[in-house]
């Protein structure tokens, strides 16, 4: 069994989106409705998929860390610097934090070199329907616009959308790990690093599809309601 680097993620979002609740319902499984936080918490977990060990460390950013990035239009850069993969958490009774979510994508853009992270744009809070504001097809443009994936979940009805959700973003943190450590990176595309990949560990067959951001059609990304 292969162990990799450590994979660091950042999750932000503005305040009551459900953070701590996707996060913790990721890791745990379980459901807890009310966070009182003003300080960052950091998760960290060993996680094992595609026969492949990962050390994973998650940082739950607070909510006043959230308004530094409103106030100062900074998007946490410490925060930024320190991650290799990012969950924007919405909410889609909200719409100021879906607006929020798309300032942070833009910080993320601008400060980021896009081969050199993962991001995961999540609306949070499915089973209120009825109170919904942003449709799927906002949230689904708004990572088109971006590259990035896209799933809607609720952490307060569903573990297996979050998993899957996190899951997704994990594998893709894990790939770029390893495209950035080959040596032959800056000669090969993403095509011709996923066929070489293909003979050696189907683990990484994905490679091609999953680097939306240098992909001809960025239309083919991962996107779910779930």
């Amino acid at each position: 069994m292969t162990h990799l680097n450590r994979i660091r993620v950042v999750v932000l979002g503005a305040s009551k989106v459900g953070k701590s609740a996707v996060t913790v319902r990721y890791l745990t499984k379980r459901y807890i409705g009310e966070y009182s936080s003003t300080g960052d918490f950091l998760y960290r977990h060993n996680i094992t998929f595609d026969s492949v060990t990962t050390e994973v460390e998650i940082m739950d950013t607070s909510k006043c860390a959230f308004l530094i990035y409103l106030q100062q239009g900074t998007c946490l850069y410490e925060h930024i610097r320190w991650g290799d993969a990012f969950v924007i958490v919405y909410s889609i009774c909200d719409k100021p934090s879906f607006s929020n979510a798309q300032g942070c994508l833009e910080q993320l853009a601008k400060l980021k070199l896009p081969s050199y992270y993962t991001t995961l744009l999540l609306g949070n809070k499915r089973d209120l329907d009825h109170a919904r504001k942003i449709s799927v097809n906002d949230g689904h443009e708004l990572s088109l616009k971006y590259s990035c994936q896209f799933y809607e979940v609720s952490a307060a009805e569903s573990f297996a959308g979050v998993s899957l959700a996190f899951q997704s973003m994990l594998r893709e943190a894990r790939s770029i790990q390893l495209l950035k450590a080959l040596p032959m990176r800056r000669k090969l595309g993403v095509n011709s690093v996923s066929k070489y990949f293909r003979h050696s560990d189907n683990v990484f067959q994905v490679l091609g599809n999953i680097f939306g951001k240098n992909s001809k059609d960025k239309r083919k990304r991962p996107s779910l309601s779930i």
